[in-house]
């Protein structure tokens, strides 16, 4: 009879499924994307390597520093090295400041040097053109050309050098690359990341005086003592000049904030969504127990007992319930796989991470729709209690 009663009214029945479980479908695809994009995988891929980084910071221009005297030398190495806990030093960027001119464009950004380290990398990041072939060869973040000047293109010779005072060369642009599956730059908003690649040959070419072009190192810790390594790094930058410390705690409290406020709003409107579908399975309930209290009446005068009465509720609200769930999944899971490959593609440097599903927060749903579910049945079962069979029939006289 509850499975009857639920399918009386089929519109009726269909708008509360529509409504308790769209706000479900919207909870797991939002849940899903914040659960790929965790902040400690999105962190990570700026550290591969440790929790720590080493880079150069300093008001002076870089190619004067390093000409001086690289600060990230042989004795900082040692020194770091000494540290229990740091198990390796690993030069992650060897970079310059540069200038990019034609007669009606300039550009400047941190260029790069092409390694055997990153290489590959940059190489998978190619959108347009081909790697340097040549030592006058170089690339351009294919984003920041666009935003700037739609007239370069593959091919095109432009003016290079590095820093002030420096006399250009010509050099060719081999290709274009995708810098958001390159991933450089030290702090939370890496606003030094590379937006320029070129040949080691190009960096001795015009700074023959410069021995190491060492910018950032990566510090590989052992993981058992990473606040103690951190520790000791931050007292060995506080005693030297021109070098900063850059930390994946940082770019993970960034990506924590960066993702409350991207998704937060939404999963605040899954919930009111489905609030407002509870508000209608409440209205429809309390609608359906005045509809029904003269049939309800007569069903108990011919002999239905107030158990099979209390079951035949409980049942009509399990329906809603697992309904509700069942559509949730039905869509919700597809739409939030489909979303979660997309958003893996732009996150992670075009890989597709595997899908996780939210089992803490469709655990929540399931647990306050069930429960819901309950406390209505329980409630309509004691208000039923409250009047006897003569006094409702009385009542509908």
């Amino acid at each position: 009879m509850g499975i009857a009663n639920f399918k009386r009214d089929r519109k009726k029945t269909v708008a509360i499924v529509a409504s308790l479980s769209l706000g479900g479908i919207i909870l797991l695809v939002v849940s899903s994307i914040v659960l790929l994009r965790s902040p400690e995988a999105l962190a990570r891929q700026f550290f591969p390597d440790g929790d720590y980084k080493i880079y150069l910071q300093s008001e002076v221009p870089k190619e004067e520093l390093m000409a001086a005297g690289n600060p990230l030398n042989e004795e900082l190495k040692q020194e770091i090295l000494s540290i229990d806990g740091v198990t390796d030093i690993i030069p992650s960027r060897h970079t310059l400041h540069a200038t990019i001119k034609t007669d009606i464009y300039q550009t400047v950004g941190m260029c790069d040097m092409l390694t055997d380290q990153n290489y590959a990398a940059v190489e998978a990041a190619l959108m347009e053109g081909t790697m340097p072939k040549d030592s006058h060869s170089i690339l351009l973040d294919y984003y920041d050309v666009l935003s700037q000047n739609e007239n370069i293109v593959v091919g095109s010779t432009v003016d290079f050098y590095f820093g002030e005072g420096q006399s250009p060369i010509s050099v060719t642009i081999s290709g274009l690359y995708n810098s958001g599956k390159v991933y450089s730059g030290h702090g939370k908003m890496h606003v030094d990341g590379a937006t320029i690649f070129a040949p080691e040959a190009l960096f001795h070419e015009l700074h023959p005086e410069i021995t190491s072009f060492d910018y950032s190192w990566s510090i590989v810790n052992d993981p058992k003592k990473t606040d103690y390594v951190g520790a000791e790094l931050k007292n060995i930058v506080a005693s030297h000049s021109n070098i900063a410390l850059d930390e994946i705690n940082t770019v993970i409290e960034y990506e924590e904030m960066t993702n409350s406020l991207a998704f937060g709003s939404m999963e605040i409107l899954s919930w009111l969504v489905f609030l407002f579908g509870v508000i209608n399975l409440i209205n429809t309930t309390l609608s359906n127990q005045i509809a029904r209290k003269q049939e309800n009446s007569i069903l108990r005068s011919i002999g239905l007992t107030q158990k099979q009465l209390c079951k035949m509720n409980i049942c009509e609200g399990l329906c809603y319930a697992s309904f509700a769930i069942l559509a949730t999944l039905i869509v919700g899971l597809p739409a939030s796989i489909f979303a979660c490959r997309k958003m893996s593609v732009g996150a992670f440097a075009g890989n597709v991470m595997p899908y996780q599903f939210p089992v803490l927060e469709m655990g929540l749903f399931i647990l306050v729709l069930f429960g819901m579910e309950l406390i209505l049945s329980v409630w309509t079962i004691r208000r039923q209690k409250k009047q006897s069979l003569i006094e409702q029939m009385r009542a509908m006289e």
